[in-house]
């Protein structure tokens, strides 16, 4: 069988893969590290593959029909978010009209919520893979012209007669390293310098250790929807295996950089790469996603083993908005945190979000006045994005806060995120403002400013690295119309009567299967 893995054409450089999708400001361009995984285990149980990255590569759709039309598929799978969702199906369907022959599977998060609306939405596509789906796309491979084979895939959805019908969930793989390498797809079908992370030296690779996140953070898309609450990770020596394949057999790659959600979720596996990365030799530095309840001595092991920065999730200033969010840690925790990171040389990537269950003004406040005192190396300020399937979706949906379920209009037209809250006394315009204006705030003052100048004077790499996405931010706020894009039309929404008071919020899709609430 051949198939076809395809990340579709959308807005230009719009970075599907990520937590959040959009054209982000900083350049940044994620690897389809999720297709990759399917495609190199496709190809490893012996069907044919082919991968295209039209964002990352600036494929026009015309130039996704040619590839298209070349490779002769038998089955297409199409990776599909939020925002582009009305997208992406229609170019399914464009697809499937010029190869009528091959079936198309759309998947992705977005999908495995709303499979039954993707197959109603558009009758020119064949599956719906929900969830984990590797296993899934390999078994509609090989039973593909087996139609009284389908109800018995797992994680599937699809047309029978007139009707959507779904099979059971599929169990989380928890062996991963059934899982191939995935770097070798990078080598063979991507071009790396396509690929940008602003944290990372450039040109780097994303690898992914483990899945899942122990933590229960109600607006976190890849473990409420899709991978779910428990950390399940490679091996140590299967993911410094890659590691060495990577040093060994990509020269040009100057950093790894690892997109689990939290990469030191179990303590020992954290410890024993660490070690394996010395005994191994590996002398490439690494990024990685970290919490604030990380202790010290599995920092301290990780820096030793080459982590030089790592993106933490603060969130809030405001311990009571933490315990909303189901955050798992508070004010201390992240004072802690980042004075470990600080006393062992780490840089910190700050990632803080407003827009939680109770926020006002004076929260907001106290988020960037969070952000001022701890003084990561960097910083963004995003409102909060409920995608379907999470506790967050559900939440706001329920309490009439969504300022629109229109999926075309959470971005703006270059392909910046919107906000898409609208909650008492804070409209959506007023958060996005305050978003606006915390960035530049913390980023363009002078304390900040003198700070970066020393770095780029006692270490070069990193200032230069710091100065690259400061000047795409500043082309992208150049050349960017968002402020001609007309603001939601929003009624005032009436604060419930616990606002002020901690909130419980809905549970995710994963929490919910894992509860025997849904199937």
């Amino acid at each position: 069988m051949r198939v076809f893995f395809i990340n579709p054409p959308f807005l230009g450089r719009f970075s599907r893969s990520q937590r959040s999708p959009g054209v982000i400001k900083s350049g940044t361009m994620y690897y389809p590290y999720w297709l990759a995984h399917a495609a190199a285990l496709v190809e490893k149980n012996g069907h044919e593959i082919q991968i295209v990255d039209c964002p990352a590569a600036a494929l026009s759709e015309q130039a996704l029909h040619q590839a298209a039309l070349e490779f002769n598929p038998d089955l297409m799978v199409l990776e599909s978010v939020a925002a582009s969702w009305y997208a992406d199906c229609e170019t399914a369907a464009r697809l499937k009209k010029l190869l009528p022959d091959s079936s198309i599977c759309l998947v992705g998060t977005h999908v495995t919520m709303l499979w039954r609306e993707t197959l109603e939405r558009e009758p020119l596509i064949d599956f719906v893979a929900i969830g984990e789906y590797d296993f899934t796309i390999l078994e509609l491979t090989e039973n593909l012209h087996r139609p009284d084979r389908l109800a018995h895939i797992k994680g599937l959805a699809f047309r029978q007669g007139a009707d959507s019908r779904r099979t059971e969930d599929r169990p989380l793989i928890m062996d991963l390293d059934q899982l191939p390498y995935i770097a070798p797809i990078y080598k063979r079908f991507f071009k790396v310098e396509n690929y940008y992370f602003n944290l990372s030296y450039h040109p780097m690779v994303m690898l992914i250790g483990g899945r899942g996140c122990n933590s229960y953070c109600f607006y976190c898309v890849y473990p409420q929807v899709i991978h779910g609450h428990s950390y399940r990770h490679r091996s140590p020596e299967h993911l410094i295996g890659e590691m060495c394949w990577v040093q060994e057999n990509m020269p040009q790659v100057r950093e790894i950089t690892f997109e689990d959600d939290n990469f030191a979720a179990d303590r020992r596996f954290a410890r024993r790469f660490a070690e394996l990365v010395r005994e191994r030799g590996v002398r490439l530095p690494f990024f990685a996603n970290l919490r604030t309840t990380v202790d010290y001595e599995t920092l301290k092991a990780l820096r030793d083993a080459g982590l030089r920065n790592c993106a933490v999730g603060f969130e809030s200033g405001d311990d009571r908005l933490l315990r909303n969010m189901r955050k798992g840690q508070n004010s201390s925790i992240q004072t802690r945190f980042v004075r470990d990171a600080h006393r062992l040389g780490l840089l910190v990537h700050g990632c803080f979000m407003v827009g939680f269950p109770g926020e006002t003004r004076a929260t907001m406040n106290k988020t960037l006045d969070l952000a001022f005192k701890i003084k990561p190396d960097s910083a963004q300020f995003y409102p909060v994005m409920p995608y379907p399937g999470t506790g967050a979706f559900a939440y706001y949906q329920q309490n009439g806060m969504l300022a629109t379920t229109n999926f075309r209009e959470w971005l703006t037209a270059e392909g910046g995120h919107r906000c898409v809250l609208n909650l008492p006394d804070l409209p959506p315009q007023e958060i996005e403002a305050f978003c606006e204006r915390a960035f530049r705030r913390f980023h363009f003052r002078p304390r900040y400013l003198l700070y970066k100048w020393i770095q780029l004077l006692r270490h070069p790499r990193e200032g230069w690295r710091s100065l690259k996405a400061g000047l795409f931010f500043i082309w992208y706020t150049l050349t960017s119309r968002r402020e001609r894009q007309a603001p939601f039309a929003v009624p005032a929404v009436a604060a419930p009567d616990n606002w002020l008071q901690e909130i419980r919020v809905p549970m995710g899709r994963m929490e919910k299967i894992k509860r025997g609430e849904l199937s």
